[in-house]
């Protein structure tokens, strides 16, 4: 997969074998680009927007209960996000996106 390509289906998981692919949430355009060796970590870089290089990360991470279910738990990393939940955290972010400034919170 590659930011050429059609966008993916919204229950696809891409990885970062896939390499970057494209997102258009409610007219903007993202590049989202899964970090190689860091599972559930993705930069997405907003090209749509008023800023050159402006944009966010995102991390999911296992979590454990206790130290006893980690030690009982193989160490396994986050499944991949879903193109729909790519989306949903685009949205999140655009919420908090001032339109007078392109900046979060300003």
């Amino acid at each position: 997969m590659n930011t050429e390509d059609r966008e993916p289906t919204g229950d696809s998981r891409p990885t970062a074998e896939d390499g970057p692919f494209t997102l258009t949430v409610d007219g903007e355009t993202f590049i989202v680009k899964p970090r190689p060796g860091n599972p559930g970590t993705y930069d997405y870089d907003w090209e749509s927007g008023p800023n050159e290089g402006y944009g966010f990360s995102s991390s999911r991470h296992v979590a454990f209960y206790s130290v006893l279910d980690r030690a009982e738990t193989p160490s396994t990393p986050p499944e991949p996000n879903t193109v729909d939940e790519h989306r949903e955290s685009i949205r999140d972010f655009l919420s908090g996106i001032n339109p007078e400034t392109g900046f979060i919170g300003d």
